[in-house]
C-alpha cells in the first residue's frame, strides 16, 4: 500500500477527461479526494486483493490508484469513449496495463460484479436521480460500496440503502473543487462540499 500522498502526487500526474460533457456532469476526481477514498477503503481492508468496479470510470483515477494501492484488478466503465481511451492511455503511463479493463458501456447495461465498488457517479444536478441510477448498480456489483455524492444526502442515501440491503457506515466530508469549464460556470473555481460514503450489505 502507497502512503495517501505519495498516491495523490501520482494521480496528480494523470490526464484528464478530453472536452468533458456538461450532460454527462463529468466533474474529474481531485487526486487528493481519490487518494482518501483509496486509502479509507484500505484501512477498512475492503481494497487489498480486491476486484474493484468504477462505474462511471472517467479518465480511470479511481481504478488505476486502486490497483496501485493494492487491489488485485479494477474494471472501469464509462458511457464516454475518449474518457475510456484516455483511461488506457493513463494506465500505460502508471504501469497497471495488465491489472485494469476499461469499457465503453452504460451503467444500466453493466452487469459484471466485484468484491468492492468505488465510483464518483453524476450527483444528479442536470439529470436528476442519475445518482441513484449508479448507486442502484453499484449494490448490485460488490457487497461493499464507496460512492461520492453532494454533501447533505447521506440520511436520504441511507434510506435508499436500507432498501436495497445495505447500510451506511462512514460518512467524510471533503471540498470538491470545479473549475469553470461548461456555460454555466460563472467562477473560476468553486468548491463545493462532497461526502464519501461507504456501504455494506447487510
Amino acid at each position: 500500500m502507497r502512503d495517501k500522498k505519495s498516491l495523490e502526487i501520482l494521480l496528480g500526474e494523470l490526464e484528464g477527461i478530453p472536452n468533458p460533457s456538461p450532460d454527462l456532469e463529468q466533474q474529474e476526481t481531485p487526486p487528493d479526494l481519490a487518494s482518501s477514498l483509496i486509502t479509507l477503503a484500505s484501512l477498512m481492508g475492503d481494497l487489498e486483493d480486491s476486484k474493484v468496479i468504477d462505474l462511471g470510470c472517467g479518465s480511470g483515477i479511481l481504478s488505476i490508484g486502486a490497483v496501485m494501492a493494492g487491489a488485485r484488478e479494477a474494471v472501469g466503465i464509462d458511457v464516454d469513449a475518449k474518457a475510456v481511451a484516455m483511461a488506457w492511455v493513463n494506465s500505460r503511463k502508471m504501469g497497471v496495463r495488465d491489472r485494469v479493463r476499461f469499457y465503453v458501456r452504460d451503467v444500466r447495461s453493466f452487469n459484471e460484479s466485484g468484491d468492492l465498488v468505488l465510483q464518483n457517479p453524476p450527483f444528479g444536478v442536470v439529470k436528476r436521480h442519475m445518482d441513484l441510477v449508479f448507486l442502484e448498480r453499484a449494490f448490485l456489483s460488490a457487497d461493499v460500496v464507496y460512492s461520492i455524492h453532494l454533501a447533505g444526502n447521506s440520511e436520504f442515501l441511507a434510506r435508499f440503502a436500507n432498501e436495497h440491503g445495505f447500510s451506511l457506515t462512514h460518512v467524510e466530508r471533503w471540498p470538491f473543487p470545479i473549475p469553470r469549464r461548461f456555460w454555466y460556470h460563472k467562477k473560476r473555481v468553486v468548491r463545493i462540499p462532497v461526502e464519501i460514503l461507504r456501504f455494506e450489505r447487510g
